[in-house]
């Protein structure tokens, strides 16, 4: 407390007297260094309430600086000694820059510590002592005082102020600096500290640290701290000035340390106020990288914080700098380039990064001035890898200060990148790539040109660089459309070739004359890039030229060179035909001279190679003449004519039979106007192909003809001649040609449709023609149906491609010319692959059943002269090019391709194909869609999609649609996944296709579909093959064999003898058909919501909560499907959630209690999902029953239902926990959310009978009650630790209780496993919560709590239980106090009786140790209450158990309230002294400890308690309890050992009882009564022998004794000769020999015949009742010494042959060596008594008397293997030969044995000592003398 009285107002005392108060504080802190423990400080705010100076803002402030200058000071013993400051030479070009950059000083101008670095006069080497680091020169003689602390003390004044800081709770932001210099401290006590301070309390290594970084007066402080103060100027030469410049010297603060520095450049990286505090970053930078102290990991440091600086300084604040930063950044890149060392390479690294930073904040700097760019492009290619990952991350950063920039710099950008997309470095042609495209706009030519050459690169990352340079850019989310502009494609070309010579002289070559051998100008792939990007760019010209762009097809002719690869001629042969199909005329004019230079093409490797190759021939046949167009038809038709296969190979015959189809397609146009001889040569030799040998062959000649079929009826010759006119007459009536061919010419050979109403643009535009031509057109029709049927052959093959080459023929000669002789072959053919399971037919034969039905949406001039490869694929394309420019289109393109195909047809024909549609929507619609069998029925909703979208506005169909429609709903709940989702777009086309009423009709289905109602069920016949289930859902039957078909499913139950399973199996299907109905109506819907349009919004409340369900089904299709709806319908998802939360929550609650597993799963997951980052206001409605279905879903029978209620409590959990928390919820919600989920927890989670469930809901509870404060938890306090104390018996396993009953069977402690199970609760989240629920409790939540609690200790089940209640009761007392006083009552009566009923120790033990802890707050009457209940428990009769809970009770209390025990001291201890001699020995351990603690002096106590004991132990002697009246003659003995004066008075009332209590019946302990008679005789034998009373006389204490030897019990007998021993030794003062002679003298020779009696007999005469046996003779022997002893001469005399004649007996052989050492002491004391009564010498008699001794003496002076025998022996003889003047008196034999004895020993024994103390008795034998000096060394022996 000086401290605190020392700094209380310092702030008010006088600057003269603060330091020295200051340095008298940190010194009393010296005590803390090593602080006591934590529960002696007290809390943090206990401990800052002592110390008031610490509210005081002011004063806290002064301790604070004082502190902080303390922590900077070191002794001079740990400074270096440093040369003078006049001799540093600082580094003039840093001040200099300082000085430019900032205005100022130059703060970094100094030596290495900075400044003056002399306490002492500067020159003379070795210099004086610096100034510490962060120190001036007058802050040491502050700190220092009168003489410098030694390091041992500075460290313990350091410690002292941390822990203080700490012990106080200081504000970490006024402490920062502290721990942090500390941290930086040499001494490493105080950095370790430090860095734990740091770490605890500012939490700097967290994403939140605790002091704010963001404060600028913490800032300012660390900078001031890293910087110190400006140093001053030089001082002028006048005195006064001199002075004053002095004392400023003095006050200038150094910089800190090394160390120090580097942990505050830390920290600046971590705040943005540091970043911002100019010009003070500045100059720290510049410290960092150029002051004369700094380090390598300092320069890394601070450009480290450069960086820093660079993104979060404010512009108004780096503006004013940043051309010197840059300035200088670029001079240190520059210094040291040639420094390979990794901290110099680590600088350069931040040096880079920190340019790019500098680029992105202040880019007008860099815009004007390419050189940086070039620097650092030429880095690229000389920096070592480990800085080229920082440089090609500053390059890619740097870029965005260039991407304004023009003018000449925007050119030398241009040349720079255009050098470095070549460099032979890799990082230098990525950022080439990188620039480019960030650069530039789109259309900038020179840059896609850069994209070119780097999607030919060898690495893959330049690659897909430069390939995302020639995509259009996609707008950023959020941004508004933009346009995206191609560069023209002429400027493309044009820059092309200027970059290449060889591409310019290829366009100025005459068309195919270039030579194919040369190299290609640019690498394969880029030159493919090259090309993709110039069909784009072509594509999306706004208008194209009249004729076709020559340099560019220069370009496309030179990727076609012979060492091009594959993809490249593919490539270029495309945009070739591109070219020809927009301008034909132009292009064969251009290329017709060059047929043999495309015909080479025919046999390229590559079979779209091949196809475009023959497509262009096609249209180069618009320019050649038509002998010439007849020589090459001949020359295609010779290669494959000859049926030699070897003669040609495959591609050249593919190719040229794919270039006959085009050329013969063109030829029937009439331009060129060949021959019909020519074209039937041709037809003739393509129908022969058709069964070549080659099935692959054979279908290239089946599309070629279905290519010519496209421009009217085949030229096939005829069978007879229809007329004999003149040629040139039947080539003007009998030429087949289409309608178009009679029609008006177009300029490019194309023909104009003239549409006569809506019916003849919708089916094939039928045309009346005159009889000739009619007469024609019968004639043809005979021959062109000829090839149909080979065609449908080809329909069978094995091959896909064969079977889609064929189908794909037979639609387009259909298309042609619609007869019935090519339609009824060729529809049965293309009907009969409706058993095809191959996808790609199935779209095949439904293109090629349109082509058929007529009307589809291609003109043959498109499929003729484009890349056309299907309908959907012109169609997509189409609709793409139309998305992303619906201006856009080729201004030169047939008009015809605009309109649909129309067939050759007559009056006849048009109704054959009428018919023949009729047909196709009949096979369809009534027979395919619902066939038995899936995969026909999958064919059929193909085709029939394939009708509707490409001929769907057909008179035909149009009529149909609500057929149709109703057909897609059908196949939505079809097995197959191709099915559902090929109907769900056809419901999509059919709703486009259908006006307003039909529109709603299918929205209305769809939305029953979706929600589960039952949809229109049509009845579809069942065959045995018919597949109910797909393959594997419904395992293996049990034979083995597939569960699928309706045959397999009836087999089965016919098997089980369950006919009605079969029902069962079809109910099963029909719920897996309305899943499948549910997926396929998404798909169906996700493409109609795009339509629909607001004509949803009826739906959307009723569809949004299942549709929110169904995108967690647990099946992935249905998942799937149902997203697709979901991404359609909600254009926002959030919002629409956020809107529709309470109906999405009711759905996903109702399904979660569901029949069907797949929808409780579902809801579990999707409710998952749905709770994230919900607030209370959403939930309050709904928590209760979120949890109550959670709980059933964790006990769900369905394993993933399981699992996925697993993963939702977790998420349920986590949010009711920040629910409850009022850190994150206000304290109103939290409070709210803790009773609604509280109470639930409590009632339904921990009394549910499901384990897990049980486990969750506690789980929940404890960390429920750790989140929330006591305000949200006091009003559940009761209930909830009521709860817990349940549940600490309730969650054990059950198998602990059997292994505990079992415990004493399998050798276990049942103690120690009831204290192993206790210890468990303990640490279990129940025992954590109710330690919480204690602290949280307070008077008023006691009011409540404590009945219940109280009726829980009574009733509890459970050892966990009953002694959680206990420990509950103790925490609560504990931390309630006071406040617990008016309820320690009821909770006192409530343990005592709970644990007299109680038969667990441990148990009893916890109750004991409870009712202690509350009787401390007891009142005095209450806990005299208790002590009595207790010493009544062990004085009233009752078992161990009552007597042992009151030693808990009394011991407890003595521990836990010392001073409430004390008051019944008196009470208790008496009893103690009696109980600890308690026969149960942990009874009495535990009375003993009472003892023991409650006295100090056992003499003192007993005097003090003597009074009460005596009565006490009477009560004892007198119990009728055993167990009492054994103790109690125990404690007597203990008393009499140690009762000294006081017992006297008390002797003959207690000799009394005992007399009393001897005689009667004889039970288990009672030999303790005689001990403790014998020991009460010992202690006070004066009191016996003066009583008055005969009842306690010493004749009476003995008559007793005597009479117990005559009891038959060999043990009390034994203790009654043990206790007479002692007895008689005690009353040595009187003769009791003849009241003890006569028992006792008759037991030696009692003993003698026993032993020679038979054993046997010895046997049955022990086990006898009624015999008496010898009383036993060790005892006996000691006994009778004792009584001899006290022996008067008269008694001896009298006596003394009796006594003879015993021990005569006693040494007979036989006994042992103990009675025989007895017998011997008796014969000693027989022989000194004797000489004792005779005056002179020995009579006679009593010669005679010790005589007959002597034999038994010697016999005993023989026995060599006892040392104390035969000492003993020896010593008896000496005191005989004594007696008899050494031997004279004894007869003459008897001094002959006796003397060879003594030779004998005197020669063979061992010992020493024995053989000298024979030789002495030896002597005294031959000269008589006496020899009585026992042996001094018999204990050696």
């Amino acid at each position: 407390m000086q401290v605190s009285k020392l700094l209380k107002n310092i702030s008010n005392q006088s600057p003269q007297h603060q330091p020295i108060l200051l340095r008298l504080a940190v010194v009393g802190l010296e005590g803390l260094a090593h602080p006591p423990p934590k529960h002696q400080l007290g809390t943090e705010e206990e401990f800052a309430a002592r110390y008031p100076f610490l509210q005081n803002a002011r004063d806290r402030s002064l301790f604070l600086g004082f502190a902080a200058k303390i922590m900077l000071y070191q002794p001079p013993a740990l400074l270096p000694r440093v040369m003078p400051a006049a001799a540093q030479n600082p580094s003039e070009a840093l001040g200099q820059l300082i000085q430019s950059s900032i205005g100022g000083g130059n703060p970094l101008a100094r030596g290495p510590s900075g400044g003056s670095l002399s306490r002492g006069s500067s020159g003379g080497a070795p210099g004086p002592i610096p100034t510490p680091p962060g120190l001036a020169k007058q802050d040491v003689g502050v700190v220092e005082g009168k003489a410098a602390p030694s390091v041992s003390v500075l460290q313990k004044r350091k410690l002292g102020i941390l822990n203080f800081t700490a012990a106080a709770g200081m504000d970490p932001n006024e402490a920062l600096l502290l721990y942090l210099i500390a941290a930086a401290d040499p001494q490493d006590a105080v950095s370790r500290r430090g860095e734990e301070l740091l770490r605890k309390r500012c939490g700097l290594d967290s994403p939140k640290p605790s002091v704010n970084l963001e404060d600028p007066a913490l800032i300012s402080k660390l900078f001031h701290l890293f910087q110190g103060s400006p140093e001053p100027q030089a001082a002028s030469t006048t005195q006064p000035a001199a002075a004053a410049a002095t004392a400023v010297a003095d006050s200038h603060v150094l910089p800190a340390g090394v160390l120090l520095q580097s942990r505050l450049m830390s920290l600046f990286t971590k705040s943005t106020a540091a970043a911002n505090h100019f010009p003070g970053t500045i100059q720290v930078i510049l410290s960092c990288v150029y002051g004369p102290t700094t380090t390598a990991r300092l320069k890394q440091q601070g450009m480290e914080f450069a960086v820093w600086v660079f993104k979060h300084a404010e512009d108004a604040q780096l503006q004013p700098h940043s051309a010197t930063i840059l300035q200088k950044l670029l001079q240190l890149l520059n210094e040291d380039s040639a420094a390979s060392d990794t901290p110099t390479l680590t600088l350069r690294g931040f040096t880079y990064q920190a340019l790019g930073q500098l680029a992105k904040r202040s880019p007008q700097l860099f815009q004007k001035d390419s050189d940086i760019a070039a620097q650092f492009f030429s880095a690229l290619s000389v920096e070592p890898p480990g800085v080229r990952a920082a440089l090609q991350e500053a390059v890619s950063t740097l870029a965005s200060a260039y991407k304004d920039c023009s003018g000449d710099a925007a050119a030398r950008i241009e040349q720079l990148l255009l050098g470095s997309i070549t460099s032979p470095q890799e990082a230098s042609r990525l950022c080439s790539a990188q620039w480019a495209n960030r650069l530039f706009p789109f259309q900038h030519v020179p840059a896609r040109y850069i994209c070119m050459l780097a999607t030919g690169d060898a690495k893959l990352e330049i690659r897909e660089e430069g390939q995302g340079g020639l995509n259009p850019p996609k707008p950023q989310p959020g941004a508004p459309q933009v346009q995206v502009t191609y560069p023209p494609l002429a400027a493309m070309v044009a820059y092309i070739q200027s970059r290449h010579a060889a591409l310019k002289q290829a366009a100025n070559s005459p068309r195919g004359s270039m030579d194919m051998t040369k190299q290609l100008p640019l690498a394969p792939k880029a030159y493919l890039a090259l090309i993709a990007f110039l069909r784009e760019c072509r594509s999306k010209q706004e208008a194209q030229p009249d004729a076709p762009p020559q340099e560019y097809l220069g370009i496309l002719e030179h990727a076609m060179v012979k060492d091009a690869p594959g993809e490249l001629h593919v490539a270029a042969i495309q945009a070739m035909l591109e070219v020809g199909g927009d301008h034909p005329h132009p292009f064969a004019a251009l290329y017709q001279g060059h047929l043999t230079w495309l015909k080479a093409f025919l046999s390229h490797t590559d079979a779209t190679a091949r196809d475009a190759a023959g497509k262009l021939c096609g249209i180069v046949m618009l320019a050649v003449r038509p002998s010439q167009a007849e020589t090459f038809l001949t020359d295609l038709t010779s290669a494959f004519a000859d049926q030699d296969l070897k003669k040609h190979k495959f591609e050249l015959q593919d190719g040229h039979l794919a270039a006959t189809g085009y050329v013969l397609a063109q030829s029937m146009t009439g331009q060129p106007a060949i021959s019909r001889e020519a074209q039937q040569q041709a037809t003739t030799a393509l129908s022969d192909a058709l069964t070549h040998s080659q099935h692959a062959l054979a279908a290239t000649a089946a599309a070629a003809l279905g290519h010519a079929g496209l421009r009217g009826a085949l030229p096939l010759p005829q069978p007879t001649p229809a007329s004999s006119s003149p040629p040139h007459e039947k080539d003007s009536s009998m030429d087949v040609v289409p309608p178009s061919a009679k029609r008006p010419r177009s300029p490019d050979g194309g023909t104009t449709t003239t549409q006569s109403g809506g019916a003849s643009a919708g089916n094939g535009a039928v045309e009346v023609v005159d009889s000739s031509e009619a007469a024609t057109s019968d004639a043809a029709s005979a021959s062109d149906t000829s090839v149909m049927p080979k065609i449908v052959a080809l329909m069978k093959d094995k091959d896909v491609k064969v079977v889609q080459k064929a189908a794909t023929a037979a639609g387009h000669i259909c298309a042609g010319h619609a007869v019935k002789g090519n339609l009824d072959p060729a529809l049965e053919g293309l009907f009969a692959l409706g058993f095809n399971k191959n996808e790609d037919v199935l779209f095949t034969v439904g293109e090629a059943l349109c082509f058929a039905f007529g009307g589809v949406p291609v003109s043959a001039d498109i499929v003729l002269r484009s890349s056309f490869l299907s309908i959907a694929t012109w169609l997509n394309s189409k609709q793409a090019s139309s998305a992303a420019d619906a201006s856009e289109g080729p201004q030169d393109m047939d008009t015809d391709s605009a309109q649909p195909l129309t067939a050759s047809t007559s009056g006849e024909a048009g109704s054959e194909q009428s018919a023949a549609q009729d047909e196709i929507i009949k096979k369809v619609m009534q027979e395919l869609v619902f066939h038995s069998r899936a995969e026909v029925r999958c064919a059929g909703c193909v085709w029939l999609l394939s009708l509707v979208s490409y001929t769907g506005k057909h008179p035909k169909l149009m009529p149909l649609l609500p057929e149709i429609q109703e057909a897609f709903s059908h196949l939505l709940g079809d097995q197959n996944e191709l099915t559902q989702e090929m109907a769900s777009r056809g419901m999509s086309v059919v709703y486009s296709l259908g006006d307003e009423s039909a529109q709603k009709q299918l929205l209305d289905g769809l939305m029953g579909v979706l929600q589960g109602g039952a949809r229109k069920k049509r009845a579809v016949k069942l065959t045995g093959e018919t597949q109910v289930f797909e393959e594997g859902s419904m395992g293996e039957a049990p034979g083995g064999g597939s569960l699928s078909t309706y045959k397999e499913l009836c087999a089965l139950a016919t098997d089980m003898g369950q006919p009605d399973l079969v029902y069962r199996f079809m109910d099963l299907a029909n719920h897996h058909a309305s899943l499948n109905s549910s997926r396929g109506a998404a798909f169906g819907f996700a493409s109609i919501a795009k339509l629909a349009g607001e004509q949803l919004g009826p739906y959307i409340a009723n569809l949004v909560p299942k549709l929110y369900r169904y995108q967690y089904d647990p099946n992935a299709r249905v998942r799937d499907s149902m997203s697709h709806i979901w991404r359609a319908l909600v254009a926002e998802p959030k919002k629409t959630v956020d809107e529709h939360f309470g109906a999405i929550l009711k759905e996903l609650l109702k399904e979660m209690g569901g029949r069907l597993w797949r929808n409780r799963e579902a809801s579990c997951n999707a409710l998952s999902d749905l709770l994230q980052g919900r607030r209370w206001p959403e939930l309050k409605p709904w928590l209760s029953d979120i949890w109550s279905m959670v709980l059933r879903a964790v006990d769900d029978i369905k394993e993933s239902v399981r699992a996925a209620a697993a993963v939702l409590v977790k998420t349920l959990r986590n949010l009711t926990l920040r629910l409850c928390d009022p850190q994150v919820t206000p304290p109103g919600e939290a409070g709210e959310a803790v009773g609604l989920a509280l109470p639930l927890m409590l009632e339904k989670g921990v009394t549910s009978q499901v384990a897990e469930v049980r486990g969750l809901a506690l789980d929940t509870i404890a960390k429920m009650v750790k989140a929330a404060g006591p305000p949200q938890i006091q009003p559940h306090l009761a209930d909830l630790s009521i709860t817990m104390l349940e549940s600490l018996s309730g969650m054990e396993d059950s198998r602990l209780n059997y292994v505990e009953q079992h415990a004493e069977r399998i050798g276990l402690d049942s103690d120690k496993l009831e204290s192993l199970r206790v210890s468990a609760s303990k640490a279990s989240p129940m025992g954590d919560t109710l330690d919480l629920c204690a602290r949280y409790a307070d008077s008023k939540t006691l009011e409540e709590m404590v009945p219940k609690l109280c009726g829980l200790v009574k009733r509890g089940i459970g050892l966990n239980t009953r002694t959680g209640c206990a420990r509950f009761i103790t925490a609560l007392t504990t931390r309630q106090g006071a406040d617990i006083k008016p309820h320690t009552a009821a909770f006192i009566k409530a343990l005592v009786t709970a644990a007299r009923a109680e038969k667990s120790t441990t148990v009893q033990r916890a109750y004991a140790q409870a009712a202690a802890t509350v009787a401390k707050y007891s009142s005095e009457a209450r806990v005299a209450k208790l002590v009595e209940e207790a010493v009544s428990m062990y004085t009233t009769p009752g078992d161990r158990e009552a007597r042992l809970l009151s030693s808990m009770i009394i011991r407890e209390l003595q521990k836990q309230a010392a001073e409430a025990f004390a008051g019944q001291a008196s009470q208790v201890m008496p009893l103690a002294f009696i109980a600890k001699s308690d026969e149960d020995p942990g009874v009495g351990g535990l009375w003993g400890e009472i003892w023991e603690e409650g006295t100090t002096s056992l003499s003192a106590a007993l005097r003090l308690y003597m009074p009460d004991l005596v009565p006490l132990i009477t009560a004892g002697l007198t119990s009728q309890q055993w167990g009492q009246k054994k103790a109690a003659a125990k404690s007597l003995a203990d008393l009499a050992e140690a009762g000294g004066d006081a017992l006297p008075p008390h002797t003959p009332t207690l000799i009394s009882t005992i007399l009393q209590e001897l005689p009667g019946r004889l039970w288990e302990g009672k030999e303790g009564m005689l001990a403790a008679l014998a020991a009460l005789c010992k202690a006070a034998p004066q009191a016996v022998m003066s009583s008055s009373q005969p009842s306690s006389s010493s004749e009476a204490v003995v008559e007793a004794l005597m009479t117990a030897l005559a009891r038959k019990k060999q043990a009390y007998r034994q203790a009654a000769l043990e206790a007479l021993q002692v007895v008689l030794e005690a009353f040595s003062q009187e003769d009791h020999f003849e009241a003890v002679a006569g028992p006792l003298l008759g037991t030696p020779l009692q003993h003698t015949q026993a032993a020679s009696s038979s054993t046997q007999a010895g046997k049955e005469e022990e086990e006898a009742e009624d015999k008496e046996r010898p009383l036993p003779l060790l005892p006996t022997l000691k006994a009778l010494l004792a009584a001899w002893s006290a022996a008067s001469s008269a008694t001896a005399a009298k006596h003394a042959e009796h006594m003879a004649g015993a021990l005569k007996e006693a040494l007979q052989p036989g006994f042992s060596w103990q009675a025989h050492v007895a017998a011997l002491q008796a014969t000693q004391a027989l022989t000194t008594k004797l000489q004792g009564s005779d005056t002179k010498q020995l009579s006679k008699e009593n010669t005679t008397v010790i005589s007959g001794l002597i034999p038994g003496v010697l016999r005993a002076a023989q026995d060599v293997k006892i040392a104390q025998l035969q000492t003993t022996a020896l010593d008896t003889l000496a005191a005989m030969l004594k007696a008899t003047s050494g031997g004279k008196a004894l007869p003459s034999e008897l001094r002959a044995a006796i003397q060879q004895q003594l030779s004998i020993t005197a020669a063979e024994h061992k010992s020493s000592a024995v053989k000298a103390r024979a030789i002495e008795i030896k002597a005294c034998l031959n000269d008589g003398n006496s020899a009585d000096a026992p042996m001094k060394d018999a204990g050696a022996l």
